[in-house]
Order: C-alpha cells, then structure tokens, then sequence
C-alpha cells in the first residue's frame, strides 16, 4: 500500500478487531476497524467537559488476562478503571494518587498499583464499597526507584513482577517482587566505559518482557535497544546501538523473539533477539513521533500511535499497512484487542446503526444524487476552535 494520508482499510485486513486510544487532549476513545460501512467511526469514552491540560494520557494497559478491564493514567494525579460490557457498555471508575504524572499503571491482588514521574511506585486498595470511600482512599508509597520514572511495565506471565526505568544511571532498569512486599530483585548494570573512559548515557524510556519474568528488552532516547536476561547476568547480554541521527527510541513491545521499537522521528523497525546487529523489519506510512505500541495476543498485528494524530495496524511479519485512521488529536497511546463471539454482533450492529445516519440516501430512479444529512456535532472539535486565539 501507498504512502497516504487518508483513513484506509486493506482489502485483507478481515480481523475482528477494535482499538482503544488515548491522546494529548485527555480524550479516550473507541475504534472499529471491523465495521463494515464505516471503519474509521469514533466514540468518545471519556467525559470531554472534564479534560483540562493536565488530563493528556500517558499510560493505557489491560487490567486483567481477559482483556475486558483497561486501566487509563493522565499527567495529573488521576487513574480512571473502565469495565468493558460485552454488550458495548461500559463503566467506570476514578482513583486519585499523591502525585503525577502517572507513567504506569498495574493491578495486583485488587490493588492499583502506579508509577509515577517522580520515582515512587504507589498503590490503592480497589476493595471499596461506594464511590465516596473509594475517593477517601488514601494511596501509599510502596517502594521508591529512584528520583525519576519514564515507563512501569508489569508482567503478564507472572503479575506479581513489575519492572521499572527511567533517566539517568541510577534509575536505569529495575525489577521488584510485589509479593515480596516489593523486594527489589534485579538492577541492571550500565556498559563499560567507551574508549575514553566515559560512562556511556543511560535512558531506559521504554521496557517490555520478551520471555516471561527473566528476559526483558529497553530502548532509549540515547539510540540504544538493550536485552537482558537476569538468570545471567546484570548487563546486557546483547544489544544494538546506533549513532544514527533520529534514532532516539520512545516506545518498545516484544512477543517471541522479536523486539518492536519507534522513534520520535516516526521510524518503526523490528529487532531479532537472536541477531541484533541491525534491525530485521521497517514499517513505513509515519510522519509523526510514535508515542506507543501494542501487539495483539497472537502477535500478529502491530498496533501504533503517532504524534501525526493517526492509529495504525501494521501486519508484524509482512509489514504491510493493513488499517490508518486520523484520531483528531495527537496519539499518545493505543491497546488493541479481538472481538469475541459474544461482543462481536451487538458491536457491529451498533456501529452499522450509527454509520446509517452518515451514509447518503440515494434515488430509486438509478440515479445517485447525495441529499444534505445533518452531521452530528463534534465535542471535542468545537472545543478546540473555541480555545484558539482571535486573529486580527
């Protein structure tokens, strides 16, 4: 497929899939690429009259194997928990911590667990009875990584294990045991010194878990992707570095033995974990910053936001363009999932429903003449023209 700017669909891309992506203005909101008549139709999932500059997304994972809770964190001190209904409802819920921004988000025996900017990990009990109670909750700081975080992964296969990095050498990548009341179980150590004995830079911005709770991967803003297996040893035990300009990594995602990175200046490649000299797969249709990646649970589709205000779906292993839809405002996260049976036909319908209303009705003498429809009013767009400045 062509490099475009326009929402396109590939003809195979037949996946039952919908997104959820969070942007740079707070909003939340829902996509159905398995929409027949519409693809590109969006719902917002979030209260728009709520948002302020401090509500931007910065951190959207699932809460659970079952994909059907996901767990949302904004710059500000605010986490929000929404149940997703298998008839397309949803619900949800709003925890407050001590602190922001919330870089990380996990749940583990019913506590909500958040990494926040400044180096804490806190968390709040979720086992609470009313909504004025649960805002009460107060939220405590459980352990402390260091004086700055970019990213808290938690892992999967074993949920009890979270990792931790950020900027600097002594906030570099870290792994606690949170039911060890959480023991900090292994801390990784920088390359030697270069050849003139300088420490090298470090800046974990991104982790991810490659093979269950021991082999982990991190890119950095200083051009590097990094491999560690902690049944080893604390450095890495292979990694690719570049001096390439335009190789500062923001976002990284790993399933099997590969490892997907984007940079800030919209280029998408694939690493082997076996061979990682140079990378493996590049993934073309950027022109923006990638702010976040997510693959599906086959692995198979490689979902990405991008600072240029579009999603996309790319297929992992042929590279191919199979899904682009612009969001309006910049992207800053993305979670993908499949469709289950059950969620599958009250979806459809309902996104059909509400494509119907923007479809032309055309004349029964064979002739296809457009008739004016009233389009629905846009929130969040007449939100935005009424916040600019007058010019003149």
């Amino acid at each position: 497929m062509k490099w475009t700017t326009a929402n396109v669909k590939h003809a195979n891309y037949t996946t039952k899939h919908e997104l959820f992506v969070g942007t740079h203005t707070g909003s939340f909101k829902h996509l159905l690429p398995a929409a027949d008549k519409n693809p590109y139709a969006q719902s917002n999932l979030s209260d728009l009259s709520t948002l302020d500059k401090d509500s931007r997304v910065t951190s959207l994972v699932f809460g659970n194997e079952a994909q059907t809770e996901i767990l949302l964190g904004r710059a500000k001190n605010a986490a929000e928990l929404h149940s997703l209904g298998t008839n397309g409802g949803i619900t949800t819920r709003s925890v407050n911590f001590t602190a922001a921004p919330i870089v990380g988000l996990a749940r583990y025996n019913n506590n909500l667990i958040a990494g926040i900017g400044n180096g804490q990990i806190q968390s709040v009990s979720l086992e609470v009875a009313d909504e004025q109670d649960e805002e009460a909750t107060p939220a405590s700081v459980i352990i402390n990584t260091g004086d700055h975080m970019d990213h808290l992964r938690q892992c999967q296969a074993a949920p009890h294990i979270i990792a931790t990095g950020g900027k600097a050498r002594q906030n570099n990548l870290k792994v606690y045991d949170l039911s060890a009341e959480g023991k900090q179980i292994f801390t990784s150590k920088n390359l030697p010194n270069d050849y003139l004995q300088l420490e090298v830079p470090v800046w974990d911005s991104d982790i991810g878990f490659v093979d269950g709770p021991n082999v982990l991967a991190t890119c950095s803003r200083h051009g590097y992707v990094r491999l560690y297996d902690t049944r080893k040893q604390r450095r890495p035990v292979t990694h690719f570095s570049s001096e390439e300009h335009g190789m500062s990594f923001a976002a990284l995602v790993a399933h099997g033995n590969y490892i997907y990175t984007g940079t800030t200046m919209g280029a998408l490649k694939a690493f082997d974990t076996r061979r990682m000299k140079t990378h493996v797969h590049t993934y073309k249709g950027f022109t923006g910053g990638i702010s976040d990646l997510h693959l599906d649970e086959t692995g198979k589709f490689l979902s990405s936001a991008a600072l240029d205000r579009y999603v996309r779906v790319h297929e992992a292993e042929s590279t191919v363009l199979l899904y682009q839809c612009y969001v309006k405002s910049k992207a800053t996260k993305v979670l993908i999932r499949e469709l289950s049976a059950e969620q599958q036909q009250p979806r459809q319908q309902l996104s059909d429903d509400e494509d119907e209303a923007d479809e032309p009705k055309t004349q029964k003498n064979g002739k296809n003449k457009r008739q004016p429809k009233a389009r629905p009013l846009d929130t969040e767009y007449e939100d935005m023209f009424d916040q600019m400045p007058t010019v003149g």
